[in-house]
C-alpha cells in the first residue's frame, strides 16, 4: 500500500482502515479520492453515513428509491400525474439532510490531525485492518458491491449493508 493513495477506476470505491475493534465495535478512517483528508468514524453507522453522503453528493451509484421516514406520508399520485412541487420538496428535504450530515462530518474531520494520529498508532503498535469497499449499485434501498480485505487479499461480494458489516466483523474477529 502506497501511503493513503490508491488508484481506482470505480468512483464508488472507498478504503476503510479499521484502527480499533472492541466488543464488535469498530473505529477507523475512511479514505476516498473524493475528499482530501480521511474521515474518522467511531462506529459502523458513521462509516455508512459518510459513504452514503458521498455517493449522494457525487450522484454515483445512483439511488433507485428515496429513503423512508417516519414523517407524514405524502399523498400518492396517479401513475402518469406529475407534481413538480412535490419533486422539488423531496429534493430540498434530501439536500437538507445531506447538508446536516456533511456539516457534522466536516466538524469531525477539521478537529482531527491525521499525522499525529498515525504516529500515535505506530507508537502504540496498533494493528490496522484495511478494506477496499466498492459499491456498484444502490438498488432497493441497499448497497451491492464487493469488499477486498487487503491483508489477506480476499474479495467477497455483498448484496446489502448488513452483509457488508457481517463480512467486516468476520474478518476482524
Amino acid at each position: 500500500m502506497n501511503g493513503n493513495k490508491f488508484n481506482t477506476a470505480a468512483t464508488a470505491m472507498m478504503r476503510a482502515v479499521v484502527t480499533r475493534y472492541e466488543d464488535g465495535r469498530l473505529q477507523g478512517e475512511l479514505y476516498s479520492n473524493h475528499f482530501e483528508t480521511p474521515f474518522v468514524f467511531i462506529n459502523i453507522m458513521e462509516m455508512i453515513a459518510m459513504m452514503d453522503v458521498t455517493f449522494d453528493t457525487k450522484g454515483y451509484p445512483e439511488k433507485t428509491m428515496l429513503p423512508r421516514t417516519f414523517g407524514t406520508p405524502k399523498p400518492r399520485k396517479r401513475k402518469n400525474e406529475v407534481d413538480l412541487q412535490s419533486i422539488v420538496n423531496e429534493k430540498t428535504e434530501e439536500k437538507e439532510r445531506t447538508d446536516i450530515i456533511k456539516k457534522a462530518l466536516d466538524r469531525a474531520a477539521s478537529s482531527y490531525n491525521t499525522k499525529e494520529h498515525k504516529q500515535e498508532l505506530n507508537e502504540k503498535g496498533v494493528k490496522t485492518c484495511t478494506f477496499e469497499i466498492t459499491v456498484r449499485f444502490r438498488h432497493n434501498a441497499e448497497w451491492q458491491g464487493d469488499v477486498l480485505w487487503q491483508e489477506k487479499n480476499v474479495t467477497k461480494k455483498f448484496s446489502s449493508i448488513l452483509e457488508l458489516t457481517k463480512l467486516m466483523d468476520n474478518a476482524l474477529s
